[in-house]
């Protein structure tokens, strides 16, 4: 499987933050998938757990983990991507501090893509999503040649209900 750096016509610089969750024990981006399930993104919860230990807040944060999904070394998993959409909205995320990790690991590009989709499509997460944006390089937001995941993917649509459609909501962690 090629990796999403190459997929995006990048290159991949080798991650610390991959060799922090190696050491931790989290070993693949299945293991990535399911450390952000028990984190509260249970839309992504695997069929067959392996299970994976969650090592806490304080030596894996949210924003490392939202970015080693993110990361151009993993293969091109669009699941990946929309798992790190939903966990980035956290109420544990510190905008800032996803921000630098981004730019330091080269994931900037989809991180707009994300927070472009978010600012759209989020109204309870407009300001998140703004900030986020404002602090990424400008030059991040384009057009990707790869398809990222549509931003319906991101969200629930219930469609129609008996009192009419519902409405449209970002998929975001449970508490």
């Amino acid at each position: 499987m090629p990796s999403l750096a190459r997929q995006l016509g990048e290159t991949a610089p080798s991650s610390y933050l991959l060799r922090k969750a190696r050491l931790l024990g989290i070993v693949g981006l299945d293991a990535l998938v399911e450390l952000a399930s028990l984190r509260g993104c249970d839309h992504y919860r695997p069929s067959s757990p392996s299970g994976v230990q969650d090592p806490g807040q304080e030596r894996l944060p949210d924003e490392e983990l939202t970015i080693l999904l993110l990361l151009g070394e993993n293969g091109y998993a669009p699941m990946a991507v929309r798992c790190a959409a939903q966990l980035a909205r956290s109420p544990r995320i510190v905008v800032g501090r996803l921000a630098d990790f981004a730019i330091r690991h080269k994931t900037s590009r989809v991180l707009s893509h994300i927070a472009h989709a978010g600012s759209l499509h989020d109204p309870e997460g407009t300001e998140f999503w703004q900030t986020l944006l404002s602090l990424l390089p400008s030059a991040s937001f384009r057009e990707p040649e790869v398809d990222l995941p549509h931003w319906s993917r991101f969200v629930s649509m219930p469609g129609l209900q008996r009192n009419g459609p519902a409405p449209i909501r970002w998929l975001t962690p449970r508490a």
